[in-house]
């Protein structure tokens, strides 16, 4: 009889449980495994403000499931999961039903409006591949719309954008719409001083998982970029050109053209609906136990966002975070299979988290790692690297080299605008970043000829005169007696002259100082570089 396991959500957490419950079950035809998902791809949600703020286009940040699970014996379900029925174990869908030994519950989150009048109809959302082509999509018309505008006050109110949370989500949009109007103005020839943008957040500090060092960082790079932080201020109404905030109880009523909500989260529908059969906690999330099983049901495991568990000698739940979807996955992934077949022993969840890293736009971030013990602030540069050194992991995983490639492509070789923490090194579209090797190359070879010229008391007295003279004799000696060697060759092949020639250079070169490289381009020709008597020495 089969064994069948569904897993409901293709986020971070489902695919990589699927992947390792396959790799585990791989020569075992008993068991079925099934994704269930809405799209027929995954979704980097943490680089959707990429998108939003065009730095990189829309289908970088998307994985095909097909290509995920490609050899895999993992059956893909495009469907939307509208309930599970626990007692009869079958996962309904707007499409059809699955029946289940063991179900998996990683479906996600959605942003959550604490019951403010007016978000939910007149903000827009980053929490989704659809929000941020959307999101991206207003911004450009806003811009379009604002370079028609004659009237300067309807013009300085649409180019007016509010950021409601000044958490990871809020100040990674706030780093790139902030580099990314600039180029609108410059595309649309509207005047950057008409364009504001603000951060609006009850909380005292941004980002309150960073040490108070690195908040600090976040609020003067974001001032500098031309973004104003409004904190201790809460945001009470929306309406379609407006937003109401609320600060030591006075109530604020401020224009606003675009309001961008991303002050939170909460569990998915499905995984709310879960909930009132489960038990759980606030804001949906379904309580497990330290094997990540539900504690109503031990054949339903829940993972990532959707889990409440607190860790032994922790007083917080896990966080909602990616790193908890991927140690939580591997974690689900052993249990299952230790229950189906009784191999291994199952897995207490002993989470590990190494810290958090925040964008400010595609040149600086913040990076606060380690252990649970000691925790160190990276360097800006460093910080950037980390981050995109760790999405590199996540699609070696996931997709393979493949998806690296393509990554490093649309981060590092495709940048619009220098928008990367290589800055112009690397140019939009074109070979130049092969050059970078050449440019180390050649200014280590200035700084050492320019210390050898120092040392060799070149600014004691004048010595270009014998440079200059010595070097048409220097050059001369090289090139006549390689001219002659050709000439002389009558007779032979044209192999053989060019061989002579080159050889007999080499020597001359070899004479005069010391052959450093000697490289021969496709059989036709050679490049000598000498160093070592002077030049004026040499004639």
């Amino acid at each position: 009889m089969s064994i069948k396991i569904v897993i409901v959500g293709a986020g971070y957490a489902g695919v990589l449980t699927a992947k390792k419950i396959a790799k585990k079950f791989k020569k075992d035809n008993n068991v079925l495994i099934t994704i269930i998902d809405k799209n027929p791809f995954h979704t980097m949600l943490t680089e959707l403000h990429e998108v939003a703020a065009n730095r990189v286009d829309e289908d970088s940040i998307k994985m095909s499931l097909k290509k995920i699970f490609a050899g895999r014996k993992v059956n893909v379900v495009l469907d939307t999961v509208t309930k599970i029925d626990f007692a009869d174990k079958v996962v309904k869908g707007k499409s059809g039903s699955y029946d289940y030994n063991y179900v998996v519950i990683s479906a996600g989150s959605k942003p959550t409006y604490f019951g403010t009048p007016g978000v939910e109809q007149y903000s827009h959302k980053l929490w989704s591949y659809e929000d941020a082509v959307n999101l991206k999509d207003h911004i450009h018309n806003t811009f379009r719309k604002a370079a028609c505008e004659t009237d300067m006050d309807s013009k300085k109110k649409m180019l007016t954008f509010y950021i409601i949370g000044a958490g990871a989500t809020g100040i990674e949009m706030a780093g790139e719409l902030a580099e990314y109007v600039p180029i609108l103005c410059r595309n649309y020839e509207i005047d950057r001083k008409m364009v504001t943008i603000r951060v609006v957040d009850m909380l005292s500090r941004t980002i309150p998982t960073l040490p108070e060092k690195l908040s600090g960082k976040v609020e003067r790079r974001l001032k500098k970029m031309g973004v104003e932080v409004i904190l201790n201020t809460g945001v009470v109404a929306v309406g379609e050109d407006f937003i109401e905030t609320k600060t030591d109880g006075k109530v604020s009523h401020l224009e606003a053209g675009t309001v961008i909500w991303t002050a939170g989260i909460e569990a998915s529908d499905i995984t709310a609906d879960a909930a009132k059969t489960l038990e759980s906690a606030k804001r949906g999330r379904i309580k497990v136990d330290s094997y990540l099983r539900s504690v109503s049901d031990d054949h339903v495991y829940v993972i990532g966002d959707n889990m409440f568990y607190i860790a032994e000698g922790e007083e917080k739940p896990v966080p909602q975070m990616v790193e908890n979807c991927e140690q939580s996955a591997k974690i689900a992934a052993n249990n299952i299979y230790a229950q189906i077949t009784g191999k291994v022993e199952m897995k207490v969840y002993k989470p590990a988290f190494h810290g958090s890293m925040v964008s400010v736009g595609g040149r600086y971030g913040v990076a606060n790692v380690g252990s649970a013990n000691k925790k160190i602030n990276l360097p800006s540069f460093i910080a950037m690297f980390c981050k995109h050194f760790i999405n590199i992991i996540y699609f070696v995983q996931v997709l393979g080299w493949n998806k690296v490639f393509s990554y490093m492509k649309h981060e590092f070789f495709t940048i619009r605008n220098c928008r990367s923490f290589v800055g112009g090194h690397f140019s939009n579209r074109t070979p130049s970043f092969l050059f970078v090797p050449l440019r180390i190359w050649l200014g280590a070879v200035w700084i050492f000829e320019g210390v050898m010229k120092i040392v060799q008391g070149w600014f004691g007295k004048p010595m270009l005169e014998g440079f200059f003279n010595g070097a048409n004799s220097w050059y001369n000696s090289i090139l006549n007696v390689a001219s002659n060697a050709v000439s002389s060759a009558t007779g032979q092949a044209a192999t053989e002259a060019l061989s002579s020639a080159t050889g007999t250079a080499q020597n001359v070169a070899k004479s005069v100082g010391t052959v450093i490289w000697n490289f021969k381009f496709i059989g036709l020709f050679k490049v000598i570089f000498v160093s070592g008597k002077e030049l004026a020495d040499s004639a």
